[in-house]
């Protein structure tokens, strides 16, 4: 939607990787990227950001509870976001940037997403950081994919289908079994031609000198 619908402001959606992603690539990639960030955060920016695994899969192989994983999660997307812009903080924008980092996952209740379109409503801050955040995360996904290129689909040769072709007889072997037919016949007429005048010349009829 380009249009703002119902006061909620414009968003813009995030970029993600065409396929799988293997987690050490995808480590050493925010590592590359945010060198200072603490492992458990970029380890969870690996996983969920970059690997796009869902977030209770990353919870348990983290061995962090839901909640935990969610603020590991705002604080490694925060150090993101500074990659490419620095913002004043304060008040509920720190609640503000958890609730963006987990609508980014698609995790946040309704309740919290009207809360968070209501203080972006208001707070230039905080939709300015959500701004900046997706365009961090797309430069993030786009150095991966220069890292790491997709490799491009096999291509699947098909199979050659049999193609049933209907051969027409010549005409030399549409006419040999005609000539023979017909000299069958003509040898049938004169054996039974010969037949009928034996028969004649017995009884008679014919005299045959």
């Amino acid at each position: 939607m380009l249009a703002r619908m119902e006061g909620t402001p414009l968003r813009s959606v995030p970029a993600s990787l065409p396929g799988p992603v293997n987690p050490v690539h995808a480590l050493a990639q925010v590592e590359r990227a945010l060198p200072d960030l603490v492992p458990e955060a970029r380890r969870a920016l690996a996983l969920v950001g970059l690997g796009l695994r869902p977030r209770a899969e990353a919870a348990g192989e983290l061995g962090v509870s839901a909640p935990e994983l969610s603020r590991l999660l705002a604080v490694a997307r925060k150090a993101l976001r500074r990659t490419v812009a620095q913002l004043p903080a304060g008040g509920w924008c720190e609640r503000a940037e958890r609730l963006i980092s987990d609508r980014m996952d698609g995790t946040l209740a309704p309740a919290g997403e009207a809360r968070l379109d209501s203080h972006l409503l208001g707070c230039e801050r905080c939709a300015t950081h959500e701004q900046r955040l997706v365009q961090a995360h797309d430069l993030l996904v786009e150095a991966y994919l220069e890292t790491h290129p997709p490799k491009p689909a096999l291509a699947t040769a098909a199979a050659p289908v049999a193609e049933l072709r209907v051969v027409e007889p010549s005409t030399e072997s549409m006419a040999s079994p005609r000539v023979w037919h017909l000299a069958f016949v003509i040898g049938l007429l004169l054996a039974l031609a010969a037949v009928v005048l034996a028969l004649l010349a017995v009884t008679g009829a014919v005299h045959v000198p």
